[in-house]
């Protein structure tokens, strides 16, 4: 039997009698994850940073090395590039993008040697890339200047934060689709936002999922410490900690028990991808030495089905996954250090 994707792969396991499970779990674990370079016009770099979860992606471009050049937003539609702008500003990178192709992001530069911060969020709309709005003066008082998108709906909301150029005043909010140009206030919401899920929750650094107004503690394991989520799908939570003094990734399912992820490991100091996982459970982030993994150089990445280890995935050096589609397809970038640019890559399991 030949599967086209991991994702089909793990489906099948679950549907096959007992006898048939190994086998095709070894046909899932055996599948090579072939890259494919994203073209980007002339620019020097680029980066996948969100998926629509059916093949197609969007994250930043770089168009030169000159001083003071910023990032531009960017979409990849059936692999063919798309520079989006700079949603009227500078800075612009997409940070997330539901199943429709709508992208949301922020924009973020600074005045070299001012200190000041500009950072204002977007979303796609008819095509172009639109400004969101801050709050009015009824809802929050004078001051707020900045605001960053985490992430969007399914249904088109964006969900973020405002605050003020200090850094003070977090705020959580939501841009609805189906009222342009407004803003909700997320009353009640602790600050601390990790990641959105597709229906609109929200998983929260304090190890919550906060839906509608009610709370609900993600579980822990006697041994885990430092538990910390990093993305949700489908209710289906994964993130890091420290278990019995090692460094782990964890994954939360859809009843909120928590699970170390075997051969896994995380690198918070040089800045490449953490843990990531769709709506199937099924996860990319970094594996210990002891199986391939760099702690000092954050490479070298494996594969999860909810919990259980799969694989490793691609060139354990050079392949840095960002997100896994639905569709079993990822997102990322390998990087040059020699250049300091990133490509942008897609990898397909066979």
């Amino acid at each position: 039997m030949k599967f086209r994707s991991l994702g089909c792969a793990l489906l099948a396991v679950g549907l096959l009698g007992s006898g048939q499970q190994a086998t095709a779990a070894t046909q899932a674990a055996a599948c090579t994850w072939k890259p494919t370079a994203l073209g980007a016009g002339t620019s020097v770099s680029a980066q996948v940073t969100a998926t629509d979860d059916k093949g197609n992606f969007a994250g930043w471009t770089l168009p030169t090395d000159e001083f003071g050049e910023t990032r531009r937003a960017a979409s990849w539609t059936n692999g063919t590039y798309t520079d989006l702008g700079t949603a009227g500003t500078a800075g612009a990178a997409v940070t997330a993008e539901n199943r429709s192709g709508a992208v949301a992001g922020t924009a973020t530069y600074s005045l070299f040697g001012s200190g000041f911060l500009f950072q204002k969020a977007f979303k796609s709309s008819g095509g172009t890339l639109v400004q969101l709005p801050f709050p009015t003066s009824s809802q929050l008082p004078a001051g707020y200047t900045l605001s960053s998108a985490l992430g969007i709906t399914d249904s088109g909301d964006v969900i973020g934060v405002v605050r003020k150029q200090n850094g003070s005043g977090t705020t959580p909010v939501r841009w609805p689709a189906a009222q342009p140009g407004t803003v909700t206030l997320l009353t009640g919401l602790p600050s601390g936002l990790a990641a959105v899920d597709t229906d609109g929750s929200i998983v929260l650094n304090s190890g919550d999922i906060w839906r509608d107004g009610t709370l609900t503690h993600l579980g822990t394991l006697p041994g885990l410490e430092y538990a910390w989520p990093e993305a949700i799908k489908n209710g289906r939570v994964v993130g890091y900690g420290v278990y019995n003094g090692k460094k782990v990734g964890v994954y939360w399912d859809q009843q909120h028990a928590a699970h170390v992820l075997p051969k896994s490991s995380y690198n918070l100091s040089n800045g490449n991808p953490g843990f990531t996982i769709n709506a199937n459970g099924l996860i990319t982030g970094r594996i210990d030495e002891a199986n391939g993994g760099n702690d000092a150089a954050g490479t070298g990445y494996g594969v999860w089905n909810q919990g259980t280890f799969v694989s490793k995935f691609g060139d354990l050096k050079a392949d840095l996954p960002v997100v896994i589609g639905d569709d079993g397809t990822a997102g990322g970038f390998r990087y040059d250090s020699a250049t300091q640019h990133s490509t942008a890559y897609v990898w397909r399991c066979s």
